[in-house]
């Protein structure tokens, strides 16, 4: 009876005894050698703290859908899929208080616990080898902790090793009361963790430098949710320690792929091998790319068709897709005065491109249109893209035709998307690119557009905004781009670049602009490739700071979607003037795709329709997921705190 009191208060209903099936509540730190073998050394030790490692990494900070399905909950991407899902879930409010979005971590909590306790313990660990690895296990706990409260807000602080018998002390055990306690938790676990890791470790391990790219985004985290100014301060000192010290690379792509999966700006990543891994094994290769066959683009009749290696190039069953949103975040270097701007504000857009009234597209097929062999039409505006809008933000943002008299020979598509900071075509796939050595099109006719299945308005695998992922995928897999396909993937947790993110939020928060601009400067400069911002004023720092963080960090651990919290927590410049703590605009509105027309010579963004995407919501009670009803409803019956947040 004790053991399932204990089962039951800690949630440990989610825990995996090893598979002789003994009678321990995973007392044993492996399934193959008993606990005074493992500790016997540091070489045995490793193993246990390596699997502690994938346990706590692998499904909190990386793994499968732990980019692009949180990057699905921000204006940068949609999840649309006319097929097997028939809602942008993501992005609705579907939550609920049956979901546990990380309440039941005892398993994972105990990993630590142990590395921390036994490495303490140990007579057989150099004083050294106790530092680093008691260390490493405050570094993983803390992981565990910050997961737990950037999500929920709060959570059982489990800090110690607990045996069967130990009921009474788990009864006594609390939740902590506050986002404030939840957050001192966490960064006293990482503070520790930072004065005991080395400088440099091995593939996959902590280090000091990580570590404090975590604790300057726990900081941040914690101010947002308390106002306290003293977390800036420990933000700013942990991030200029990392800046101090470790380099920015100039192959910003390859960090996201198996081309430079080992660049040294990455601190801390997660790493798969082709021996156990497949295409199939991740949403971000197997639901961002396309599945698309020689019979469907002839009967598109695209002019441009792929090579189709053994008969199809791409077999995917894509559902992720970037927005137009997100694209125009990325700045254009104009070519008359080398400035940076939003690419319909530079001169060879102007000169070349004449602007319609968008508000004039009212019918379907009005820009362009043509039907399949097989008869079905195709029509830039389609009949969806006329219904089901909302109505609070604007149908149709842009409508735009090249100039009969221009001079400039390149087509709209190469005006908008030349000479873009150079982390676009690390990132996204545009109409012109090349990807797995095959030209993507996503003109009206194009061989990867929205209309080239069966579907006119695309998300039957294949893009509904007119744009694929290309960051977190792999660009040169064997043969085809198919589930099987074995492949080495790895998931970025901390770099360089976080590190001046973060720095730069720190100091706008401060108001010291100079310093803000700096910081941003440094990524905007070395991984865009474009000119300096010349931000002077608060409000420009805010608006250049959002746009090269949305450029910087999109699709990477799910830092942009606890961004916009954050963001929306301050408040004034960081969410469109409204007060603190109001509904976040950019998750609350609907987002934008691009479509082309055949001649390249048209373009007209609108509303992504499809799959709910424009009924897009957000309520202020998801600054915090609900905590597991079950978990609280468990607690209240032994007579535990069991106090849901606000508004579930």
């Amino acid at each position: 009876m004790k053991k399932n009191i204990l089962f039951s208060l800690l949630g440990l209903g989610l825990l995996i005894l090893a598979p002789s099936c003994r009678d321990t509540l995973d007392t044993h730190p492996t399934d193959f050698f008993d606990e005074e073998t493992v500790w016997s050394s540091y070489s045995t030790a490793n193993a246990f703290i390596n699997a502690t490692y994938a346990s706590v990494l692998n499904g909190l900070w990386a793994g499968s859908g732990t980019a692009v399905t949180w990057e699905a909950r921000t204006p940068n991407t949609v999840e649309a899929d006319q097929v097997t899902r028939p809602s942008d879930r993501w992005a609705l409010e579907i939550f609920n208080r049956s979901q546990d979005l990380g309440a039941n971590q005892a398993s994972r909590l105990r990993r630590c616990n142990l590395i921390i306790e036994k490495a303490t313990a140990s007579e057989n660990l150099s004083a050294e080898e106790k530092t680093v690895v008691v260390a490493e296990g405050k570094f993983l706990r803390a992981m565990v902790f910050f997961y737990q409260a950037r999500t929920m807000g709060r959570f059982l602080p489990i800090k110690q090793v607990f045996s069967q018998e130990d009921t009474t002390v788990v009864k006594d055990l609390h939740m902590t009361s506050s986002v404030k306690e939840s957050y001192d938790i966490v960064i006293a676990d990482f503070e520790d963790a930072i004065a005991g890791l080395p400088k440099t470790s091995s593939t996959g391990r902590a280090n000091k430098y990580a570590a404090e790219v975590l604790l300057s985004s726990a900081c941040l985290q914690a101010y947002a949710y308390t106002g306290d100014q003293a977390y800036l301060n420990k933000c700013i000192t942990a991030a200029k320690d990392v800046v101090e010290n470790k380099q920015l690379t100039t192959n910003y792509a390859g960090m996201f792929n198996e081309t430079d999966q080992y660049n040294p700006e990455i601190l801390l990543g997660y790493y798969r091998l082709a021996q156990n891994s497949q295409m199939s094994s991740f949403y971000e290769t197997q639901l961002t790319a396309p599945n698309i066959t020689p019979s469907q683009q002839e009967n598109s009749k695209c002019p441009v068709m792929w090579t189709n290696k053994d008969g199809q190039t791409f077999c995917a069953w894509g559902v992720y897709w970037p927005t137009q949103d997100l694209v125009d975040q990325y700045l254009v270097i104009d070519d008359k005065t080398k400035e940076a701007l939003p690419w319909w504000e530079t001169s060879q857009w102007k000169e070349n491109v004449d602007e319609l009234d968008p508000s004039t597209v009212t019918e379907p097929g009005q820009v362009d249109q043509y039907n399949q062999l097989n008869g079905n039409p195709r029509r830039i505006p389609s009949p969806n893209d006329l219904s089901n809008v909302n109505e609070n933000t604007p149908t149709f943002t842009r409508y735009s035709v090249l100039k009969a008299d221009r001079t400039d020979e390149r087509n709209i598509s190469e005006l908008m998307y030349q000479n873009r900071d150079a982390r676009f075509h690390g990132s996204i796939i545009a109409d012109g690119d090349v990807f797995v050595g095959e030209p993507f099109h996503t003109n009206l006719d194009g061989n990867a557009g929205i209309g080239v299945r069966d579907k006119e308005d695309g998300a039957w695998y294949n893009t509904a905004t007119g744009y694929y992922w290309r960051k977190n995928t792999i660009e040169n897999p064997q043969n085809t781009y198919y589930g099987s396909v074995k492949i080495d993937m790895h998931y970025v947790i901390a770099r360089v670049g976080e590190a001046y993110m973060n720095l730069a939020e720190a100091y706008l928060l401060q108001n010291n602009v100079t310093e803000a601009v700096k910081a941003l400067n440094a990524t905007r400069v070395t991984h865009g490739k474009l000119p300096e911002s010349k931000a002077s004023t608060l409000e420009e720092a805010w608006e250049d700071y959002m746009r090269e963080r949305n450029c910087e960090m999109t699709n990477e651990h799910a830092d942009m979607y606890f961004t916009y919290l954050r963001w929306g927590k301050y408040g004034g410049y960081s969410n469109h003037g409204r007060n603190p703590g109001d509904i976040i605009y950019d998750l609350d509105r609907a987002t934008y795709k691009m479509s082309i027309n055949r001649a390249r010579d048209a373009i007209l963004v609108g509303q992504v329709t499809i799959t709910g995407a424009a009924k897009r919501q957000f309520t202020t009670k998801r600054y915090l997921f609900p905590i597991h009803q079950g978990f609280l409803d468990t607690r209240e019956a032994y007579g535990l705190d069991h106090q849901q947040n606000e508004g579930w």
